[in-house]
């Protein structure tokens, strides 16, 4: 890669990315982006967020080149043809390589922290400033290999003057055949897949130059070849149709664009789906550079990837598409390619001290030395001190030596960094490149697995560091020297890990001979006990030592009590103290009786040296109660149910000075995975339905208590102790749901209204300690009756009962609703039973239905409707019986009034209690009817023991009857001369 000479000395652009794993300064160095320490929001508790990683554990790197030599050699430079390296067998990929991600000690191990890198160049000159974003093609002729495996030949089809090209593309024994056909229409590109069987057409935009054809797909055409999938975007032929095979093969093509972005790749574990990652942005500005007219154009880029790699573990991790270009880059070259870092812990691994830095400095000068002090660790107290690196770097040549990196030794004199083997030697005396494309990361699988990787470095190794030589006992920071004779460098990290001391003193919290285990269930009221057994694993004494418990809203403190250990002198002081601190929100003189939460403390003192390490020194006894309280347990759901204990140890070393912080050891992994677990002790509390329905009331509906008033509510709102008492103090309660109980917005600071047309009103609750979106619901609401029910009018007929027709809506059949009649539609007291007038007249009523509870009447709105009491006519009851001879005549007058219609009706004497109608056709020429007469003429015997009677009804349909009248028809026996008047006619 050489660039140009400058006083005969061959000036060499070399990118480093340094993964720093403390901190780190810029002395003598000009950084176009300063170096900061790099933390993780992603990276789990307490680690989120932290500058120095200080933990039981280690790092490692992997990474690879995604471009490599055309003419691939062990020393050749990449100022030569360059080419993509592509393994994935992805169509969908330009470029892609593979690194193994090893971790040591398998499920036991946890990934903390995982950082991506990536770099390239993808320009020449200032005058191609592609940005962000460009786009690069290719094309493979005949006998050309797209990807993997996948050989491309040309052949010629067609008849005399109408001659085309076919594009095979063949995997294996699969192939894949494109016509580049001579038609004017959709069906100018066709494929098909096997040699046999119709042709599926390729919509596509076409053009013709100087005999060139060229068909760009509307569409990519994405192949599985084999197994292998290929993407085309277009091809091109010579167009003319009466060419050779020969030339067609020679003028054609298949073209394949990409369009890349410096801010994206794409990364994968084995067995997975790309995902595309974007570089991490601060401020609308991509991490780390992206220069497009300095800086020889080399760009780096970080992305912050724990989530996925925490996700994932150990495996073959995938980049792709890392935005780079072919062919020959000039006297700088084209390089390009990625690294990750790895932070894990391990609790049987040694302590060590870990920080992330990263930047984008550029070294202008080609002759000299920049000097990078580093600090922020604290290397072990006692024993050797195993320190290690880890390094990635851009443009390093194998070809060109002289590349160095030193570091200032205990001595204050320089020492040279050999690579290779970690090992250091004095300047002068040797003539290491430390640059010189190899990527060095514990033997782990890559692919490619090449040696010279043109201009990408990545490498990590132990400093050998004999007799702490380099790093001594208790150091806390040191310094690097880098340079060349020759080159120039453009610095984006160090990786740095150096054994740490840490003061051990082990809490081991367990729970107490009648308490549940961890992840069992509790009751309400249930006494939780813990015994808190106290260690010193360490190498000094521990001052000050002073262990603090928060206590969960969902608990109270229940007293505690000490007990020294059994060794004569090492244990625990004799006058330690136990204290219950109240919450911050809780009044002066608040108790744990009354309030939840708060801290136990337990103030220690100083914890003496044990070098058994093995000694119990003291316990503490202590006890929570679960909380009983109703309103909270029967309605918070699982997220305050969830009880956490834990504590944090403090105190400081009494010869280091160094301070302590360590959390309680809930207990030992047990097989494989022997060491400490810091976790916390967790119960869920078991809240029975038995529980929930002795809290009521007020009722518990939808998860929520109903605060419920029976139809009014003075001030349409719930007197504030009302619903406040009946939950833990210090509760504040919201309007909608907050976010976290520091939030004053939407506070309901009074009484809590309720919906004055009977709709329930949520409001939400939070104890003090819950965590950010756990809340309690709760609603109030005023018990109305809305409904109303169906009413029909009533119209009888005076003297008939009255049957009210009115009917309950189905809300009030569900509810049991009661009907309430009213005289007016203001009166406020219902009659005391149902309405039933006597009178004729139309009578007014209003019905409504409700409930009554404890002597108070709730109604919905009230409906009116009326009875009508309707007039009878008036029938004579005095008409007297008719006594005649036979063949004589007679008449029947009824005497009414108030009548519309008669009915005549007869009985006989063989039927008295049947009564028929009798009209004029009944007893034909003997009885005739009209109105209210009945006449009878020249009656005979057949008429002799009926009765008639007259019905009468009015215009309101309401009847009457006259009173039966008994018809005798008698033989006189007489002669009767016709010639004489008819007595019974006079």
């Amino acid at each position: 890669m050489i660039r140009n000479k400058i006083n005969n000395i061959r000036v060499i652009i070399k990118i480093v990315m340094v993964l720093v794993f403390v901190g780190i300064g810029t002395t003598g160095i000009f950084a176009q982006v300063n170096f900061t320490q790099r933390t993780s929001s992603k990276a789990p508790a307490p680690y989120t967020g932290v500058t120095n990683y200080n933990l039981q554990g280690d790092f490692t790197m992997i990474g690879n080149t995604n471009i490599t030599l055309v003419n691939y050699s062990n020393t050749g430079s990449n100022s030569a043809d360059m080419q993509f390296v592509d393994i994935d067998g992805q169509g969908a990929t330009r470029n892609s390589s593979s690194a193994q991600l090893n971790i040591p000690g398998g499920e036991c191990t946890e990934i903390v922290y995982a950082g991506l890198y990536w770099t390239g160049r993808a320009q020449t000159s200032s005058l191609i400033n592609p940005g962000y974003t460009f786009s690069t093609s290719r094309r493979f002729g005949h006998n050309g290999q797209i990807e993997g495996n996948a050989i491309v030949t040309i052949s010629r089809q067609g008849t005399n003057n109408d001659y085309y090209p076919r594009y095979t593309i063949t995997v294996g024994s699969s192939i894949v055949q494109i016509d580049f056909t001579n038609n004017n229409n959709s069906n100018r590109v066709q494929y098909r897949t096997g040699t046999t069987g119709s042709f599926t057409s390729i919509p596509v935009s076409y053009s013709n130059s100087s005999n060139v054809g060229t068909a760009t797909f509307n569409t990519n055409l994405s192949l599985n070849v084999g197994g292998q999938q290929i993407i085309i975007n277009g091809l091109q032929r010579d167009s003319r149709t009466t060419m050779t095979e020969a030339q067609y093969r020679t003028a054609g093509y298949v073209v394949q664009t990409t369009d890349f972005d410096k801010r994206k790749i794409k990364l994968k574990k084995d067995n997975l789906n790309y995902e595309e990652i974007t570089a991490h942005t601060v401020n609308n500005n991509p991490q780390i550079l992206f220069p497009n007219n300095n800086y020889d154009y080399i760009y780096a880029a970080y992305s912050d990837v724990t989530d996925y790699v925490r996700a994932n573990g150990a495996g073959n991790y995938f980049v792709g598409d890392i935005a780079l270009v072919e062919g020959n880059g000039g006297s700088v070259g084209y390089i390009g390619g990625w690294g990750m870092v790895i932070i894990y812990k391990n609790t049987s691994m040694k302590w060590r001290d870990i920080t992330v830095f990263d930047g984008y400095g550029y070294m202008s000068q080609a002759v000299g030395s920049k000097e990078l002090p580093v600090s922020g660790f604290r290397a072990a107290q006692n024993g050797n001190v195993n320190v290690k690196f880890g390094m990635m770097a851009a443009e390093g040549d194998v070809s060109i030596s002289n590349d160095y990196f030193d570091i200032r030794d205990t001595s204050n004199a320089w020492r040279r960094i050999d690579k290779s083997n970690g090992s250091t030697s004095t300047p002068g005396t040797s003539t290491p490149n430390f640059f010189n494309s190899s990527i060095l990361t514990g033997g782990n699988t890559r692919n490619p697995n090449l040696q010279n990787n043109t201009g990408i470095d990545i490498v990590m190794f132990d400093l050998v560091n004999t007799g702490n030589s380099i790093i001594g006992n208790s150091q806390t920071s040191s310094t690097f020297r880098f340079g060349s004779n020759q080159d120039v460098y453009s610095i984006f990290n160090i990786v740095f890990a150096v054994d740490a001391y840490v003061p051990q003193v082990i809490g081991e919290n367990t729970p107490g001979i009648n308490n549940p285990g961890t992840g069992s269930t509790v009751d309400p009221d249930q006494d939780l006990e813990f015994d808190l057994n106290i260690y010193n694993k360490g190498t000094e004494a521990v001052n000050n030592l002073q262990i603090d418990i928060p206590i969960p809203f969902n608990l109270h403190y229940d007293g505690a009590s000490v007990v020294q250990g059994t060794h004569p002198t090492i244990k625990i002081p004799n006058n330690t103290t136990v204290e219950w601190i109240k919450p911050a929100w809780a009044p002066v003189g608040a108790t744990p009786q009354d309030y939840p939460g708060g801290t136990l403390r337990w103030n220690v003192g100083t914890l003496p040296l044990d070098t058994t390490m093995a000694i119990l020194q003291g316990t503490l006894k202590y006890k929570f109660k679960v909380t009983s309280n109703c309103a909270l347990l029967s309605t918070v759901g699982s997220c305050g149910l969830k009880i956490n204990v834990n504590g944090t140890i403090s105190g400081t070393g009494a010869t280091s000075g160094v301070p302590v912080s360590a959390k309680l050891v809930r207990d030992y992994a047990a097989g494989s995975c022997s060491g400490a677990i810091y976790d916390d002790f967790e119960s869920t509390i078991a809240v029975s339905q038995a529980f929930i329905q002795s809290c009521s009331p007020p009722p518990v509906e939808d998860g929520m208590l109903q605060f419920k008033a029976f139809c009014s509510l003075a001030g349409n709102a719930f007197p504030r102790a009302q619903i406040a008492d009946r939950y833990p103090l210090g509760t504040k309660f919201f309007t909608v749901a907050p976010p976290n109980y520091d939030s004053n917005a939407n506070l309901v600071t009074g009484n809590f209204p309720v919906a004055a047309n009977g709709t329930k009103t949520t409001y939400y609750a939070m104890v003090p300690g819950m965590e950010a979106n756990c809340y309690i619901r709760l609603q109030t609401s005023v018990e109305l009756v809305t409904t109303q029910p169906t009413v029909q009018n009533v119209s009888v007929c005076q003297g008939s009962p009255v049957v009210l027709q009115n009917a309950l809506s189905p809300t009030g059949v569900t509810n049991g609703y009661q009907l309430y009649y009213f005289d007016s539609a203001g009166a406020t007291v219902p009659l005391s039973s149902d309405p039933n007038p006597t009178a004729v007249a139309t009578h007014n009523y209003w019905v409504a239905e409700g409930t009554s509870v404890s002597g108070t009447v709730c109604i919905g709105p009230k409906v009116p409707f009326t009875v009508t009491i309707n007039a009878q006519p008036v029938v004579a009851q005095n008409v007297g019986n008719i006594s005649i001879c036979e063949n004589n005549d007679a008449q029947i007058t009824v005497n009414v009034t108030g009548g519309t219609t008669y009915n005549w009706e007869y009985a006989t004497a063989a039927a008295p209690t049947v009564w028929n109608t009798l009209n004029n056709t009944t007893y034909s020429g003997q009885i005739t009817v009209n109105n209210a007469v009945l006449n009878i003429s020249h009656a005979t015997t057949v008429l002799n023991g009926i009765k008639v009677r007259l019905k009468v009804a009015n215009s309101n349909n309401c009847e009457d009857r006259s009173n039966q009248v008994s018809i005798e028809i008698k033989n006189c026996g007489a002669i009767t001369n016709p010639m004489l008047p008819n007595k019974a006619k006079q």
